[in-house]
């Protein structure tokens, strides 16, 4: 068995990789209990740690320090030129985050078709795969929480105090004003890199959302695409079972 952690930079997520191919994410924790969350799951005769990090280098300085103590091997995943029929738009390969590279190989595997992919969470990433697995490049923009907070940190008179409903409408209220501005801006974007995705396919493209900010997005329109939440972990079970 093997274990696959995906590290951001306040969170990491857990999965065990099962010999039969497999895998069960474990969870969703703070980086700071890292080696809390790992202790017990070492003892239960993992065969090799596979990683991938956009964090911080103290938590893959951890990782590796705690495979060591446990006298097990590690392998840290980090984005290439090609892999698993994946060709990477990126002059300066190695600039393109993990994530984003971790998630293409993922999709590649399952459609061989022109795709869009659009994660959402601190920062919403587009990205372009043609139908013969090269990558076209993509956008990197704030996320939903990430717009809302930089307003409200520069301004003084707007504000937000709830949840947002399904739809995205004129609003008379500064607090759903700044909401649904935001949620708007999130939804222009992605619209935007359709069209232009569109023209630059000549096709029209598998459109994949995954992130949790994918439900800031209105149901009636994120339900035309498919969704998938664990693209990064699927990438890290590949290269676990192929490398």
């Amino acid at each position: 068995m093997q274990l696959l952690i995906e590290a951001g930079n306040t969170y990491v997520k857990v999965a065990q990789l099962f010999d039969d191919g497999n895998f069960e994410l474990l969870g969703r924790y703070p980086s700071r209990k890292l080696e809390m969350v790992l202790e017990p799951l070492l003892e239960k005769g993992i065969n090799r740690i596979v990683f991938a990090s956009v964090g911080p280098v103290e938590v893959d300085n951890s990782i590796q320090r705690i495979a060591q103590l446990a006298n097990i091997p590690v392998m840290q995943v980090k984005t290439l030129r090609k892999d698993f029929g994946v060709k990477n738009a990126y002059a300066e390969y190695q600039y393109l985050g993990v994530d984003r590279w971790l998630t293409l190989v993922a999709i590649r595997q399952e459609f061989k078709k022109p795709t869009v992919i659009v994660d959402i969470g601190t920062a919403l990433t587009f990205d372009v795969l043609s139908e013969d697995g090269k990558h076209l490049g993509g956008w990197i923009a704030p996320g939903y929480q990430l717009m809302m907070k930089s307003v409200l940190e520069n301004t003084t008179k707007v504000f937000s105090d709830r949840e947002h409903s399904d739809a995205i409408t004129f609003a008379d209220n500064t607090a759903d004003g700044l909401k649904n501005g935001c949620r708007a801006a999130l939804l222009g974007l992605i619209e935007y890199g359709l069209s232009q995705a569109r023209d630059k396919l000549k096709a029209e493209p598998e459109v994949i959302l995954c992130g949790g900010g994918v439900r800031h997005l209105p149901v009636s329109w994120a339900k035309h695409y498919r969704h998938r939440s664990e693209l990064v972990v699927e990438g890290l079970a590949l290269y676990a079972k192929c490398r």
